[in-house]
């Protein structure tokens, strides 16, 4: 049947409004943040959809189907970074709730229920999204507060720390009937290494510093961290660390690459850091060369890339975003990737609510089929709302740094307490003094302020 030209006429607009992507002008804030509430409200939306009475809260699913438990708690980071970038605090309360679900034992997100699935690489991410949390100012939770639920993870990492193979490090299992105890990984390392550097930034506490220092050394010397700073995967702990598994991931990339800009800007831009955070931009060109959008170089051409790995260029962006302002010298060439990125992201979602879509692809026009959230594909949405919302961080301000904001209600969490490690190995019962608390000693971080003005300079060169 032919349909008359008139109907076409109409249809047509209608149906490209239909299939095209989001609307975002990487140069606007307010398109910026309504690309942003579109991405957030999808996630809540299939949240809301999968927490049906008898469900779990602070999951997306059941434990590996989908969605492994350390998606949940990179997704809930992003929200926590929505409400913060944007001033939509709409789902604060539901994040709370969420997080504070999944902490477990200790106050350290050692779930019960997840044993199977819990490895170093994923408490460190829920870690690492209450540390955002108490960072940005984020309502502390009834009970606890988000910078000692941050310190808990630490504290148990430290622990963990295996000298007796390798030299040091994390394995990536914390349990040794988990597939994988054997093994040492960046994903894990990268964490470890971002948690420390973020918590001496924030507390002043040089303790922290003392392992990031330590921790990224060993990266070095056991050649995950290579000497122009190509990151690879992991190493073997049973033939003590001397074969690499040389696979190149953005999200460990862009961890070290955080953690770098933080410790560069704790340190007053010492060279050590400034060199580190130079070769890792440097180096981070094989994820975007040619047209500066990121892409997952191990899995993404042949479009081979699973339900975990299609989120790691969200946690690579969201850390980019970060560094370029901490770390202003790093300001120009990863803002270049980031807008770039983040108008393929958009081009390549569709649809709002429970029913948005995403493709794990940001080329123009990306070939890949597009799946909602409820089919498996939160790791693309979740990437989308990190590189779009990221650009809002040059103009966001945050807590003064050098002082926990929200204190510490928690004396077995902070690091003067008995029974803790030094970044030497050894149990340690008092701390190392506190140093660059306040303003003193260092860079005080105001995402919209000094490094901002710098940033901008930069730009304009």
């Amino acid at each position: 049947m032919f349909l008359p030209k008139s109907f076409l006429s109409l249809a047509l607009p209608l149906f490209i409004r239909a299939v095209r992507g989001l609307d975002l002008d990487v140069n606007t804030e307010d398109s910026i943040k309504s690309t942003a509430k579109t991405l957030a409200g999808a996630i809540v939306a299939a949240y809301n959809d999968y927490l049906q009475p008898g469900e779990v809260p602070g999951l997306f699913s059941e434990a590996g189907a989908p969605y492994y438990w350390w998606q949940a708690g990179t997704t809930w980071n992003a929200l926590i970074e929505y409400s913060y970038l944007t001033g939509d605090s709409q789902y604060d309360e539901l994040v709370s709730n969420a997080i504070t679900f999944q902490l477990g034992k200790g106050n350290s997100f050692m779930v019960t229920n997840q044993t199977k699935n819990l490895g170093n690489d994923d408490q460190s991410t829920w870690g690492l999204a209450a540390l955002t949390a108490a960072e940005v100012g984020f309502k502390n939770p009834r009970e606890g507060k988000w910078i000692d639920f941050a310190k808990n993870v630490f504290n148990n990492q430290v622990l963990r720390w295996d000298d007796k193979t390798c030299g040091g490090g994390l394995r990536w299992q914390i349990f040794s009937f988990n597939k994988g105890y054997e093994y040492k990984n960046t994903l894990t390392s990268s964490n470890f290494f971002l948690l420390s550097a973020r918590l001496a930034h924030l507390t002043g506490n040089m303790t922290y510093a003392e392992w990031a220092d330590k921790s990224f050394k060993w990266s070095q010397d056991v050649g995950l961290l290579t000497k122009d700073y190509k990151v690879y995967d992991g190493t073997d702990a049973q033939g003590n660390c001397t074969m690499t598994n040389k696979i190149q991931w953005t999200a460990p990339h862009g961890s070290y690459t955080e953690g770098a800009a933080f410790m560069y800007n704790l340190t007053n831009g010492d060279n050590k850091w400034k060199d580190a955070v130079n070769g890792l931009v440097t180096s981070g060109a094989v994820f975007w060369k040619g047209n500066n959008i990121l892409t997952e170089v191990a899995c993404e051409p042949k479009q081979t890339c699973n339900v975990d790995q299609s989120a790691f260029k969200g946690i690579a962006a969201r850390s980019y975003a970060r560094a370029s302002v901490v770390a202003p010298i790093a300001s120009v060439p990863l803002r270049k990737v980031l807008e770039t990125s983040a108008k393929g992201a958009g081009s390549n979602c569709n649809g709002e609510g429970k029913d948005l879509s995403c493709t794990h692809e940001w080329q123009p026009e990306a070939a890949q089929g597009k799946h909602t959230i409820v089919s498996g594909k939160l790791g693309e949405v979740f990437a989308a709302l990190e590189v779009v919302q990221g650009l809002l961080y040059p103009k966001a301000s945050i807590v003064a740094k050098g002082t926990t904001p929200t204190g510490s209600s928690n004396p077995s969490s902070t690091l003067s307490s008995s029974g803790t490690v030094s970044a030497s190995g050894t149990p340690s019962g008092s701390v190392v003094p506190a140093q660059g608390t306040g303003t003193a000693g260092r860079n005080v971080i105001a995402w919209g302020g000094v490094t901002v003005g710098a940033m901008v300079a930069m730009l304009g060169s």
